[in-house]
């Protein structure tokens, strides 16, 4: 497990390669590209070692903790980067080296370190079955499984829990997939299975709980991603605040944006204090997890849209243009916040760990 100096290391060196290599001029290019997938950029997280955050050290990885991780993602958010970071590189191959079968992962985990393989993952997909061996149904909604090429599905019983953990090829025989933009500008897929049989990674309780523990660490890099933009909108808005004239004055001199600014100020910094109570959070015992790490999701979801939507008003106008980064980062919030379980369904998890659903 890396320590805090390893990780503020890592997060400083990755804030100077974003500052250097994805600005909003060479980001716009990328958004062109098929996927808005740059392999040329994912080839240079592999030689940076981002591809290997979640590999043990024996496996040449960086044991990266969620702090870690977190620094990454902050960067990913404070400069949209459009390549499958958390899917493939956190989550994916999280999963794969946690409970891969030997032989799939020993194949695996080197292409996906080098960067020749990318993965998704559906979260908890209750229109998809685990039944006679095989996958059935469909996983909607899969955020970049445009560019994936292999796919990690938590098929469901009736009830709606997980019961199978499988790694499947995209292109297996039996598999349907139809991508599609989202408002981001990334790519998601729809897939479709037709008796696929699979890779078993985990089934049963073991399956449910794996399901489970992703799903809470990809809540907490969202929560760090979430960070990133808000950062990023409140030091573009607060430039803006005194470089724009209106009446001869700058806007900043007005009191009651310096009010709103100051308001958004500590939403950042409770942001902050939630992002890091929820990825110390991922040591707890499940139930106690679980709470912590849907309150911090449902408030940083809420919070970050309204940071955005302040932004946005304060630019005027041009905050909903193309040609500021302010409106990517709204868009970018837009998604996330809907992506593995909308904000209804983070607090609803929450009030049922709290013991207060009906």
């Amino acid at each position: 497990m890396m320590d805090d100096d390893i990780a503020r290391m890592l997060g400083d060196a990755a804030a100077r390669w974003g500052e250097a290599n994805y600005e909003l001029a060479q980001r716009k290019p990328r958004l062109a590209l098929a996927g808005a997938f740059d392999a040329a950029v994912w080839s240079a997280y592999a030689e940076m070692g981002w591809l290997a955050l979640r590999l043990p050290e024996a496996d040449g990885g960086l044991a990266a903790d969620a702090a870690a991780v977190g620094a990454l993602m902050e960067v990913a958010g404070s400069r949209l980067l459009l390549e499958p970071l958390l899917v493939s590189a956190v989550v994916g191959t999280g999963l794969i080296a946690a409970h891969a079968p030997a032989p799939l992962r020993e194949r695996l985990l080197p292409q996906l370190v080098a960067g020749g393989v990318r993965l998704a993952f559906t979260g908890p997909a209750p229109a998809c079955a685990w039944r006679d061996g095989a996958l059935h149904g469909r996983a909607e909604a899969v955020l970049q499984g445009d560019v994936a090429d292999g796919l990690i599905v938590a098929a469901c019983d009736a009830a709606g829990a997980v019961v199978a953990l499988q790694y499947v090829e995209v292109d297996a025989p039996g598999v349907r997939r139809r991508a599609y933009r989202l408002v981001d500008g990334r790519g998601a897929a729809n897939f479709e299975f037709e008796g696929v049989a699979g890779v078993m990674l985990a089934s049963g309780d073991l399956a449910a709980r794996a399901a489970e523990t992703a799903l809470a660490e990809t809540w907490v890099a969202l929560c760090a991603e979430a960070l990133g933009c808000v950062r990023a909108l409140l030091a573009a808005t607060l430039e803006y605040l005194k470089l724009r004239q209106q009446f001869g004055r700058p806007l900043g001199v007005n009191q009651a944006l310096q009010h709103r600014a100051v308001d958004l100020l500590t939403l950042q910094e409770e942001i902050l204090a939630l992002t890091e109570q929820a990825q110390r959070a991922l040591a707890l015992p499940a139930p106690q997890r679980r709470r912590e790490v849907a309150a911090a999701r449902a408030y940083i979801s809420r919070a970050a849209r309204r940071v955005a939507n302040e932004a946005v008003q304060m630019h005027g106008g041009v905050g909903i243009t193309d040609e500021l980064a302010v409106s990517h980062h709204f868009r970018r919030l837009m998604v996330n916040g809907a992506v593995f379980g909308d904000r209804d369904a983070q607090f609803d998890q929450f009030l049922s760990c709290a013991g207060m659903a009906d």
